[in-house]
């Protein structure tokens, strides 16, 4: 029976990556057999990245506290503790996706494990996740001499990122459904022109239930269809989504979680016709294992038509140009003014008589130089926007949207409502952008989600979703850490740390309680906690404020954050002092009108 192709579910989310491949890189140089297999899966509890189902009541209490360590005897006890049927098939999984996309080598029975020097550069402090992932997508390919699960007899003969572009360019966008039923179903790149017409059939009839079960009994060669058949299609094709996404060359137009759209990147139009050019989705042959591995890790590979042409690359310049002058223009005269010499020097760079390196370079200063000039229009836009801030409100305030809406979307909408108060230095957010300055990936984990520089304090603001007991393994110490650094790192004036989550878990709280009044690693630290409606309070005073004609500014602020902490110490609990949180805004509202 045939079945659809996926890169990884094992993680979700492809920034995680990193995570596991660093503690793989504590094993290099080890045989991948079953005890180390199952010594990975052990590491990953011990450095609190997997978190099994079963607990021990025992250990309960030392899982939800984050100050401490697990201990590696622990991590092994509680991993025999789940039972599996297959315990090193635990770790062989945690490691596959980065088997997959050319990261390490580790696999039973074949040598020992290696990083490789795609996996070091995406170890290193200075790469570029989306390049990482560009050039790892383009060399996978369904079958490969490294792994048996997409094979020929199964169907497969394809090169997935470069089919979908080609799928893509030659049907313009797809919706959600229509990615997740006929992107996992690609399985041969010789099929791209009949999944075209298929998606216009699909488009075309009325009876799309009927359609969706036919087509699929088709694809698996049954006559009767299980409900994992159809609905692993959305896992797969959300999760190829997210991968694919990574690397820029593709854009999300989203009405919900569930309901999105997708298209090809136009600023990379470029490039984009550049590959389809000279790549139609087939795979390559390898005379060995070790040719493809070498091939597979090998981040100078393959050599991109810009990275050897500079006829090519001049045309990506140019393309680029023209996109930033568009930009440029419909600026206003306010932002425009500001940056004009900047403009005017890179839009005058010529690149007759550069080398490819140096052109290389003008291509990422134009595309970085660019989304400055997107994020200083949307910051302009925001100023005292208070249409728009009363639109965040609406929003914040449905459950269905919060239930649709992805973690890195919450964190940017967060952000957009203290952009719109307009009283900072500096604020910006951490999250990987896009070339249109749209969210699609997490900070780094040694960074805060969003860093707000203001003339009487500096604050870091940190945002989740998660309302469950996960927000404290989570949430909590790298908190307190990332406050740490940022107040290092900005020791000329009071650095403070803002939770903000739907809900705040007790025993997330009284971390920060703890870290309030008896301190972090040997200093107090200022970190207030606010549920959404508490957030929200605040947002509905600032429109009252403005509305009324009277000055909001960031002192309002540091006084409400002052006024919160200076109420720790009066309580007997971090609930207590959680839950008086409401009454301390209540009257903060009240001295400040």
């Amino acid at each position: 029976m045939k079945k659809p192709w996926s890169i990884s579910t094992t993680v979700r989310n492809p920034e995680r990556l990193r995570e596991f491949l660093r503690v793989l890189k504590t094993l290099e140089g080890q045989k991948f057999d079953d005890d180390i297999q199952k010594k990975y899966q052990i590491l990953l509890i011990h450095e609190r990245l997997y978190s099994p189902t079963k607990i021990p009541t025992k250990y309960k209490e030392l899982f939800g506290n984050l100050s401490q360590k697990i201990p590696f005897e622990v991590a092994k006890e509680v991993f025999d503790y789940q039972n599996y049927k297959d315990p090193a098939m635990r770790g062989r999984q945690s490691a596959n996706p980065l088997n997959k996309l050319g990261f390490c080598i580790a696999r039973a029975n074949y040598n020992v494990i290696e990083i490789t020097k795609l996996g070091n550069l995406f170890l290193s402090e200075d790469y570029d996740i989306s390049k990482v992932f560009l050039k790892s997508l383009l060399k996978l390919q369904f079958p490969n001499p490294w792994s048996e699960k997409f094979s020929d007899e199964g169907g497969f003969k394809i090169s997935p990122f470069i089919a979908v572009l080609h799928f893509l360019s030659k049907i313009r966008a797809l919706t959600r459904d229509e990615f997740c039923l006929f992107v996992p179903t690609l399985v041969n790149y010789r099929k791209i022109e009949s999944y075209v017409k298929k998606v216009q059939e699909y488009r075309k009839t009325k009876d799309k239930k009927s359609y969706v079960e036919s087509f699929l009994k088709e694809f698996y060669q049954t006559k009767t269809l299980t409900s994992e058949q159809e609905n692993n299609l959305f896992d797969y094709g959300d999760n190829i989504m997210r991968y694919f996404r990574l690397t820029k060359y593709f854009k999300i137009l989203k009405e919900t979680l569930r309901r999105w759209k997708i298209e090809l990147e136009p600023s990379r139009e470029k490039e984009i016709s550049q590959l389809l050019n000279i790549y139609d989705g087939s795979i390559a042959e390898y005379k060995s294992v070790e040719q493809y591995l070498d091939y597979l890790s090998d981040f100078s590979l393959p050599k991109l038509p810009w990275e050897t042409d500079i006829n090519k690359a001049t045309e990506v310049v140019t393309s680029l140009k023209s996109l930033l002058k568009e930009d440029y223009l419909g600026l206003k005269d306010t932002i425009k003014a500001n940056v004009k010499k900047e403009f005017e020097r890179i839009y005058q760079i010529e690149t007759k008589g550069l080398t490819l390196l140096k052109i290389e370079k003008i291509i990422e200063e134009i595309r970085i130089f660019r989304l400055n000039l997107k994020q200083l229009s949307e910051g302009e836009a925001l100023r005292k926007n208070l249409s728009e801030l009363k639109i965040i409100i609406s929003q914040l305030k449905e459950k269905s949207f919060l239930r649709d809406i992805e973690p890195v979307e919450f964190e940017y909408l967060i952000f957009k409502a203290l952009k719109i108060l307009d009283d900072e230095l500096c604020i910006k957010p951490n999250c990987i952008l896009d070339d249109e300055g749209k969210p699609i990936g997490f900070a780094p984990g040694n960074k805060p989600d969003i860093e707000a520089l203001y003339k009487s304090f500096n604050v870091i603001i940190e945002v989740t979703l998660d309302v469950s007991r996960n927000q404290v393994y989570r949430e909590s110490m790298p908190i307190m850490r990332h406050l740490r650094d940022f107040e290092i790192k900005n020791d000329e004036r009071e650095s403070y740390c803002i939770f903000i989550a739907p809900r705040i878990h007790e025993d997330t709280n009284n971390y920060f309680w703890f870290s309030v009044k008896q301190g972090y690693d040997g200093k107090k630290q200022k970190i207030v906690s606010l549920d959404l409606p508490n957030f929200l309070l605040i947002l509905e005073f600032f429109v009252k404020m403005a509305e009324q004609g009277k000055m909001f500014n960031h002192k309002k602020i540091l006084l409400l954050l002052n006024k919160i902490l200076s109420d720790a110490n009066k309580k007997d609990s971090s609930t207590e002092w959680l839950n008086a949180t409401t009454i301390q805004i209540q009257e903060w509202q009240k001295e400040v009108s």
